[in-house]
């Protein structure tokens, strides 16, 4: 396994160093002036990172408030004394297994307490947490199970006949620890899922245990905490693997507790009475570093979802009011049009409306920020961007520090400059190009990929290691992030013509009964090169499609340039989706080639 040196984070003060060794001449790039540095208090700037493993930074941030709640699982209360105590009842049980510091343990499971009490117990004594997701193949996970050499298997009981197959194929596998949804489910919460969802038949052995014999194997024992290390890797998530085989992000603990720290900082105030709702996949970077990882740092209330059926969005922000939580567009989309939200329900306890993991076209942005606005939210959508390789965020608005189509300034630890594509020659404020990031949110590498480590993990001039993030952008005078697409989005016309999806996007959005939009490339079979473009839209429900099409054409006529239009325009009744809730533009264009064949 080969790890990518992480660059050490520049402390605020080397702005002013560079201002100093710079000429008058000389201007400085964006990523060397850091604009966004006006936006954060002068107490943030002077913080420093952390040199803690994220179990002690953990631990360390709720000494005194061991009673508040941690996780709020189907209104079963958790306690932050019971999750650092079974945290360490899981770290004696993982030695007696012979797991130690440098060790990679398996977890295959959605979203519930064991897998966090795990995470934290594997980093108290020095090893990792490969999380997996149990809906992958059964040759992705056991390619990612033989590659890291993983003994021990922490298994969602409801994935065992779907991976069962493989098993004893897994010459290193020595333990298999079945863990269940309903373990922390009140009772009769519990009840009610064993007779609707009964899991599968286990041939519990002495190589298989449950939960509860894993947490006596360690109970009454105590175990060493693993000193801080620099690089030490803490967890790997895989990528969604739309582009190709899934590839695994090494994390560090200092990618996990920067991401804590830069939403400390962010400006907004976070109080031990706050509740963030939780209902990314644990298995994902933003799950496990941004949704577990950053609210227990801050001590909030975890609400914890494991399953999210994103029509039930506004019976989950009904129910548990959050002040705080992270969702995708198409959540909003449907927050804004759930029966919840018909007659009115207040949402001024929302305090960050947090929006991510896919692009946002201008028309949608107004309709969620007026309907946010209209249901007594203080502010705008807070949009920001990041990607696994960087822990999850790298930038975001806060505050009602908001610009039209932007995704925010750079988050405190992080510093982001826009490159000339394929070069390391930096660019100027409002010029476009790749989006760049450095700090010490960047991934340690690609586990066990030195080759495509070597494609994104980029060292500049400078000395400092720089994630290509692939995607098209520019910085503002302000620090403002806008992104334009990314480059493998951007469609190329026969005649070599660039067009930019989210710019036709964000006029398809603005038409009143447009829903979702999404523009994609599609083979042009009338030229050897080239590709057309393709507006697949879904309308609000009785919209009328013959007269949104022609009201739509009339639009890009008047409002996009002539060689941009789609020359393809479709209607469905929903989107799909894949991951985390991001609109699957792959299916999209293949779905319409294969009609384009029959």
């Amino acid at each position: 396994m080969i790890i990518q040196k992480s660059p050490k984070w520049y402390s605020f003060t080397m702005r002013l160093e560079l201002l100093m060794n710079e000429t008058v001449t000389q201007k400085l790039k964006p990523s060397q002036q850091k604009p966004w540095l006006q936006f954060y208090s002068e107490e943030a700037k002077k913080s420093a990172l952390p040199e803690k493993t994220i179990y002690s930074y953990m631990r360390e941030n709720n000494e005194g408030f061991e009673q508040n709640t941690a996780i709020n699982y189907f209104d079963n209360k958790i306690s932050y004394g019971e999750l650092i105590a079974t945290a360490d009842n899981c770290a004696a049980s993982f030695a007696q297994l012979g797991i130690k510091k440098g060790d990679i343990v398996a977890c295959c499971s959605a979203t519930i307490p064991e897998m966090a009490m795990a995470l934290y117990g594997l980093n108290k004594i020095g090893a990792s947490m490969l999380a997996l997701d149990p809906r992958r193949s059964v040759v992705e996970i056991k390619q990612f199970m033989i590659s890291s050499g993983a003994r021990v298997l922490m298994l969602l009981d409801i994935a065992f006949d779907h991976v069962s197959c493989m098993l004893e194929e897994l010459e290193c596998l020595e333990t298999v620890v079945i863990i269940s949804a309903d373990n922390y489910m009140p009772f009769l919460t519990r009840t009610l899922k064993r007779i609707k969802m009964p899991a599968p038949q286990i041939p519990y052995s002495d190589s298989i245990i449950d939960w509860k014999r894993f947490l006596s194997l360690g109970k009454g024992k105590e175990t060493e905490t693993a000193a801080y290390g620099e690089n030490d890797l803490a967890a790997i998530t895989l990528t969604g693997g739309t582009t190709g085989a899934p590839k695994g992000v090494m994390i560090s603990n200092d990618g996990f507790n920067a991401i804590a720290v830069d939403f400390r900082y962010c400006g907004v105030s976070y109080t031990r009475s706050h509740r963030f709702m939780d209902i990314l996949p644990a298995f994902s970077s933003y799950g496990i570093v941004a949704s577990l990882h950053m609210p227990f740092s801050l001590g909030l209330e975890l609400i914890m979802i494991p399953k999210f059926d994103s029509d039930k969005v506004g019976h989950y922000i009904k129910k548990y009011k959050p002040s705080h939580t992270l969702l995708v567009p198409a959540h909003y989309e449907k927050l804004m049009h759930s029966k919840e939200m018909s007659k009115g329900f207040d949402l001024s306890f929302f305090r960050t409306a947090g929006s991510g993991g896919d692009t946002m076209n201008a028309g949608l942005e107004s309709k969620l920020n007026n309907f946010l606005a209209d249901h007594g939210c203080k502010y705008p959508l807070s949009q920001g961007y990041g990607m696994s390789e960087a822990s999850s965020a790298v930038s975001c608005c806060c505050n009602g520090n908001f610009k039209s189509l932007s995704v925010g300034y750079p988050l405190l630890t992080t510093t982001i400059g826009i490159f000339k594509p394929g070069t390391t020659e930096e660019l100027d404020y409002g010029e476009e190009g790749e989006i760049c990031i450095t700090g010490p949110t960047v991934m340690l590498g690609y586990f066990d990929n030195p080759k495509e480590t070597e494609k994104v993990l980029i060292k500049h001039t400078d000395g400092r290691v720089w994630i290509h993030s692939g995607d098209l952008g520019s910085i503002d005078e302000d620090g403002y992030l806008f992104i334009k697409g990314r480059i493998k989005r951007m469609i190329t016309r026969f005649d070599g013509h660039k067009i930019f999806p989210v710019q036709l996007e964000g006029i398809i959005g603005k038409h009143k009964d447009v829903l979702s939009c999404a523009v994609v490339g599609v083979k042009d079979n009338e030229h050897a090169q080239g590709m057309h473009a393709l507006a697949v839209i879904q309308l609000k429900p009785g919209a009328d499609s013959t007269a949104a099409r022609e009201e739509l054409y009339a639009m890009l006529d008047n409002d996009a340039e002539e060689r941009a239009r789609p020359q393809f325009m479709e209607f469905v009744a929903e989107m799909p989706h894949a991951g985390m809730g991001k609109i699957d533009y792959k299916k999209l264009a293949d779905d319409f080639e294969k009609n384009q064949t029959a």
